[in-house]
């Protein structure tokens, strides 16, 4: 069926694709919402439950969110740091929305403009503001945060060297910032050599991990990087189109990339008449971070992650070769081709090469984005330059929910990069970081946790649509009078490791054993021996 979707759905085209008409449709009056879904739905040749389907499954495209003057951020970061219910009673009527990027602050909201948009705050003492995010660059090639000197030579240097920008890559050992590590150059050499006179490029800017900001930094302050890196991706995949799919909760990267497609416009025609960008808007789905479901997400589809192989660089937006990767993975690739691969893979570890964004939330003694070279001491990261901590701590959670929960012993034998926290039991993923206070009760953060991956589920495998549902009910159950059976636990967590199709339900184990082995003694209680 999702073939046959997708094949009526390709019809739209991309700049009239069915997920942006979908979402202006529930956008529109209230009233007349069923009846323009209906002729939405007969002039896409599908059927009404298709359309409704889709729209059913956003977070931003339901009528309570839809009737909200403000949504108080909820997210992890402003969940442990007491924000969210201080913002929340501010703001008794508010909805819920789940991470702004303002983790750095906390109190993160959005509140509905006269037009009837959604915009980003800070909630302050008394009013509301838009901070900036504090960047502290650590390592001396500032990669992804020194300034651009000239976009005509950032987008040129792809077309001068065309046929050096693969085997360059290739030197550089590129990995993926999205979590995963996956090689950037296996990717776009994947998808160059797939035979199609039709390819894309699409940068998943769906940053969904709590306490994450590096992508809405890289899309507000240098979004050039990233269409530049897009852009020469494309030129060596033989792609003319790039598609940026950017999270709704960042309002202001959306004009910010707007604004930087006008100026790649105006560029000589040489650069420009050959490639297009062009923004999708999310509209609230966690699960779109996932490669497939995001690319079903702009075919107009219901959001689900989709069995592999094939994989996009051969099958994937509206089943043409596609080269997808995230944010600050293509910001890298301008630097790669100005410096060489060779310079690039000097810089870092053996299997982590070139520099991260690391974003430290609001209970750091210096909170927001630091720039370092993989491998270093993630010690001196969190002390010497972040100055600690300003309120008594007792864990970290690093990568976002899939990520890891680190006790304090273990900063000093980490090393910032895949391998040091990949032996020691951790995964760095994104990299967002979270101080969870001695305060917070763990098991509360673990079923935290839960009901966010039994919110996010999209629902297409069994073990993840379940497994999630039954793992935040039975941490809800539980307590010191009631504990809940260790091996019917593990046994849920095996289920979700080997069934699940992607990482959301694959990655939830890892942060719940580490929570259960390095906090035993707090969370005791409520297991059974």
């Amino acid at each position: 069926m999702s073939k046959n979707i997708r094949a009526l759905s390709s019809r739209q085209g991309l700049e009239h694709n069915l997920f942006d008409l979908v979402s202006a449709t529930i956008q529109s009056d209230t009233e007349k919402t069923d009846a323009a879904m209906t002729l939405l739905a007969e002039e896409a040749r599908l059927s009404a439950s298709v359309i409704k389907g889709t729209a059913s499954f956003y977070d931003f495209l339901n009528q309570q969110t839809k009737n909200s003057e403000v949504l108080v951020c909820h997210g992890t970061a402003c969940l442990v740091n007491g924000s969210a219910a201080e913002t929340t009673t501010r703001h008794p009527h508010a909805g819920k929305a789940m991470c702004c990027g303002y983790c750095y602050r906390g109190a993160g909201l959005l509140k509905r403009e006269a037009e009837g948009r959604l915009d980003g705050y800070h909630q302050g003492d008394d009013d509301l503001s838009r901070p900036d995010i504090p960047v502290y660059c650590l390592s001396q090639s500032a990669i992804l945060t020194g300034p651009v000197d000239s976009l005509d030579e950032l987008y040129r240097i792809a077309l001068d060297k065309r046929d050096e920008i693969l085997p360059q890559l290739e030197r550089s050992k590129l990995r993926g910032r999205g979590g995963a590590g996956f090689g950037f150059a296996f990717k776009c050499r994947a998808t160059a050599e797939a035979q199609s006179s039709e390819k894309y490029v699409v940068c998943n800017a769906d940053e969904g991990d709590p306490g994450a900001f590096s992508d809405r930094y890289l899309l507000e302050q240098q979004p050039h990087k990233v269409m530049a890196g897009m852009y020469a991706a494309g030129v060596a995949a033989g792609a003319n189109t790039g598609v940026l799919y950017i999270r709704h909760e960042y309002p202001e990267a959306i004009r910010k990339v707007q604004a930087a497609m006008a100026e790649f416009d105006a560029l000589p025609d040489q650069i420009s008449r050959n490639f297009s960008f062009q923004i999708i808007e999310g509209a609230g789905s966690y699960v779109c971070g996932e490669e497939t479901a995001l690319l079903s997400s702009i075919e107009g589809q219901r959001p689900e992650v989709r069995v592999r192989p094939p994989f996009p660089a051969t099958h994937g937006l509206w089943g043409k070769p596609t080269l997808l990767s995230n944010v600050e993975t293509f910001a890298n690739v301008p630097w790669i081709l100005q410096q060489g691969g060779e310079a690039y893979a000097a810089i870092g570890t053996g299997e982590s090469k070139g520099t991260k964004l690391i974003s430290l939330d609001s209970q750091f003694a210096k909170p927001g984005l630091y720039e370092v070279d993989f491998g270093y001491r993630f010690s001196d990261l969190i002390f010497r330059h972040a100055g600690g901590f300003e309120t008594e701590v007792k864990a970290l959670q690093v990568g976002g929910p899939l990520g890891s929960i680190l006790p304090l012993t273990a900063i000093d034998s980490l090393t910032v990069d895949f391998e040091s926290f990949q032996r020691a039991g951790f995964a760095l993923g994104h990299a967002g970081i979270i101080a969870i206070p001695k305060r917070f009760p763990m098991i509360d953060f673990m079923r935290h946790i839960f009901d966010y991956m039994a919110d996010e589920s999209c629902g297409k495998c069994t073990p993840c649509r379940l497994g999630t549902a039954k793992g935040s009910h039975l941490l809800e159950q539980t307590s010191a009078d009631n504990p809940l059976d260790s091996e019917l636990f593990e046994a849920l967590l095996e289920l979700l490791e080997v069934g699940s199709l992607c990482a959301l339900g694959g990655g939830v184990p890892l942060p719940m054993r580490n929570a259960l082995m390095h906090f035993h003694d707090e969370l005791s209680p409520y297991f059974t021996a």
